[in-house]
């Protein structure tokens, strides 16, 4: 608690408004940005969101933008018509991001762009266009790849893997099972269903994206696939051991 205290008030006096996600939101409200509920930046001094023309930027609820994230709404490239024409050309337009959307590091979202429900961008991508309800997107330009609900299933093929993948590592570098706490995103895995857990990182998790009552009641009512951590571990052991068996036959 000590060290992130520290760290609010060293954000604050170092980069001012944008020196926490709080303080950036009220900066961006006062200049006309509309910012629904449950909206995050997670390093707002690496945010620039265009505030020239605040009222063209609106940002739904639940919403997570990450690192180096950039929201334009105006395109100043006109200033080369007018060396060329001795025309002024503007050039403006709106964003508008609905709810439920991941940003991720360093997206740019061009002008006049409308981003839907339930959607995820990708690290690095540049939105250019429209992106529809419940997509996935990613790339320059940013591509729909594929659907919310597919993106659900490959996530949860790939959970157990990542689980797994994880152990290894650390126990190959550390030489010892790791604790616990290490697998804090992964504790679906293997805890015990029950509401209240020992560990704060649990509930912090279950609190994340203002829907802790609804992930409460999947998470008891659902079944772990290991029967506790340990079982899990065994698994890991087991799994590393035929990895490098197999190694070995190489």
């Amino acid at each position: 608690m000590i060290k992130k205290f520290i760290k609010y008030i060293h954000n604050a006096l170092i980069w001012g408004y944008k020196g926490n996600s709080k303080s950036y939101i009220k900066h961006l409200r006062k200049n006309g940005v509309s910012i629904g509920e449950n909206v995050t930046f997670y390093e707002p001094y690496t945010n620039y969101i265009d505030t020239q023309k605040g009222f063209l930027v609106e940002i739904g609820n639940n919403v997570e933008i990450t690192r180096g994230c950039i929201i334009l709404t105006h395109d100043y490239s006109w200033s080369v018509l007018k060396q060329l024409q001795g025309e002024i050309i503007g050039s403006r337009g709106k964003v508008k991001i609905g709810n439920n959307v991941f940003i991720g590091f360093n997206t740019i979202i061009m002008k006049g762009v409308t981003i839907g429900n339930n959607v995820i961008i990708g690290a690095g991508s540049i939105v250019t266009k429209n992106i529809e309800d419940n997509s996935v997107v990613c790339g320059n330009p940013a591509r729909k790849i594929c659907t919310v609900e597919e993106f659900y299933n490959k996530r949860k093929k790939k959970y157990l893997d990542e689980a797994v993948e994880m152990f290894n590592q650390y126990y190959e570098k550390y030489n010892k099972i790791p604790e616990k706490n290490i697998f804090d995103e992964f504790f679906w895995l293997f805890e015990e269903r029950k509401e209240k857990q020992d560990t704060k990182e649990f509930e912090y998790k279950m609190k994340l994206t203002g829907n802790e009552k609804a992930t409460i009641d999947r998470f008891t009512k659902s079944k772990p696939q290991f029967n506790g951590f340990e079982e899990f571990c065994q698994y890991c052991l087991k799994n590393e051991l035929n990895e490098k068996e197999n190694g070995n036959e190489k």
